[in-house]
């Protein structure tokens, strides 16, 4: 049995699970990043007299510095390695959100925050890949819903953090302490983090055999006295891989998942980014605002768990693609449910539930469909796709309000789009077969 196979069959080490307990907490950051200009809409927009188109140019910024990130920066990974760009990407996130705090205008806050977002975006399709390539393929579906789950966890946890740094003191402080707790976390990078044994075994750096035994000996795994032979077509180029992507081969797949993947994200980021300034838009408090985000938060914690509990059970496609048409059902019923506090708050939570449902499965699809030499490219391209639908919706959402929309209604416009990609994922074949990576794909999707 070759390594991959071997780890494949083996119970988790301690190692595995210490790489995806920081994959999660890098996640956790991140969440918290991205949605600190959710919790500090309010204030930003009072503080700079912003219009609801401008506030949701701003809520875009980091959603478009995302889709750059994962679309064109994550396969540099694929080059210099994925814990490099990890470390330096933690570095930018950083460096990013110290500096939001001292922004002196709204446009010098937008071009941070798109940099920011670049970061997170990079970072994230990176992350996305350890976690899959280090879980054995028994927990690979639980520890990518558990990695998922650290998005909205962050947003929990931020939201409280958030809500009471701004009370306290002003937006500003939300924005601090995401840079420290991101800067916390490179040391722990640097200690526990490894390189991706695919990347060492494909691009084969300087040191490779010697970095890879070191790992496999972690791992309680027999050393190597060669790198297993690379086949031809594994050391592509930047070009090469982005053909790939296109390829009969991968095509398909590639083309169903990023039009899932937009609808999605497109709905989880308008939910996510307006619900706690439409909630205050209502007629409620801005705090009950931050209690609809937390709640909404917390329920997509419990949907990516739920997902992997379930999901482990039945197949895969099927679960995601009723996550989707649910999604869609959580949408109508937020939208009129928006009268009471109690009965907004509780569809907040639920639409949380259903919709990080969804993004966990598609997290959990992503990875296995391609093989190591593109898995970063291909991984960073989905979910730039679905970053489009995250930058749109937050900027068709604000020129509604500006146009006099009810804050309810516009929960109604996500509706078709989560049903077109329920209909993308149902249109996948599924097949029980094994792919060339080497992960085992039990009634998952493949190229039609």
């Amino acid at each position: 049995m070759d390594i991959k196979e071997r780890l494949e069959a083996a119970p988790m080490k301690r190692l595995q699970i210490g790489i995806v307990a920081i994959c999660i907490a890098l996640n956790m950051i991140d969440g918290f990043d991205v949605l600190v200009m959710a919790f500090s809409a309010d204030s930003i927009s009072t503080h700079w007299d912003l219009s609801g188109s401008q506030l949701g140019i701003l809520l875009s910024a980091a959603l478009f510095g995302m889709a750059v990130g994962s679309i064109l920066v994550a396969q540099l990974a694929d080059v210099i390695g994925r814990r490099k760009i990890i470390l330096i990407c933690a570095a930018v996130i950083s460096a990013g959100m110290f500096a939001s705090a001292f922004a002196p205008s709204y446009i010098v806050l937008f071009v941070l925050r798109f940099i920011t977002g670049v970061a997170i975006g990079t970072m994230q399709a990176s992350l996305n890949v350890f976690v899959s390539e280090y879980s054995s393929a028994r927990r690979r579906s639980t520890t990518i819903s558990f990695y998922s789950a650290g998005l909205p966890i962050g947003g929990v946890l931020g939201g409280i953090i958030a809500g009471m740094l701004i009370s306290a003191y002003s937006w500003h402080a939300a924005f601090l302490f995401g840079g420290a707790v991101t800067l916390a976390m490179i040391p722990f990078i640097l200690k526990f983090l490894p390189e991706s044994l695919d990347y060492l075994m494909t691009r084969r750096p300087a040191g490779a055999l010697e970095r890879t035994n070191k790992i496999l000996a972690r791992l309680d795994q027999p050393q190597i006295s060669e790198l297993p032979v690379v086949p031809r077509d594994t050391a592509l180029t930047a070009g090469a891989r982005w053909k790939a992507l296109f390829s009969s081969r991968y095509g398909i797949t590639t083309l169903f998942l990023s039009i899932a993947f937009m609808m999605l994200m497109g709905g989880f980021y308008f939910a996510n980014s307006w619900t706690p300034k439409l909630v205050k838009a209502s007629g409620f408090s801005a705090q009950d605002g931050i209690d609809a985000g937390v709640l909404f938060s917390l329920g997509a914690v419990a949907g990516a768990v739920a997902f992997g509990l379930i999901a482990a059970r039945l197949a895969v496609k099927w679960v995601l693609v009723a996550a989707f048409v649910l999604s869609a059902a959580g949408f109508a019923l937020y939208a009129v449910s928006t009268g009471t506090l109690s009965t907004a708050l509780a569809a907040a939570a639920l639409l949380g539930f259903l919709l990080n449902a969804g993004i966990a499965g598609m997290f959990s699809i992503g990875p296995v469909y391609y093989s190591s030499d593109v898995r970063a490219t291909a991984v960073g391209f989905i979910t730039g796709m679905g970053r489009v639908g995250a930058i749109i919706s937050p900027i068709v959402a604000g020129s509604l309000i500006d146009g006099g929309w009810a804050p309810g209604s516009l929960y109604f416009l996500f509706i078709i789009p989560l049903l077109v990609g329920a209909g993308a994922i149902a249109s996948l074949r599924s097949s029980s077969r094994r792919n060339n990576a080497g992960q085992t794909l039990r009634k998952e999707t493949v190229p039609a």
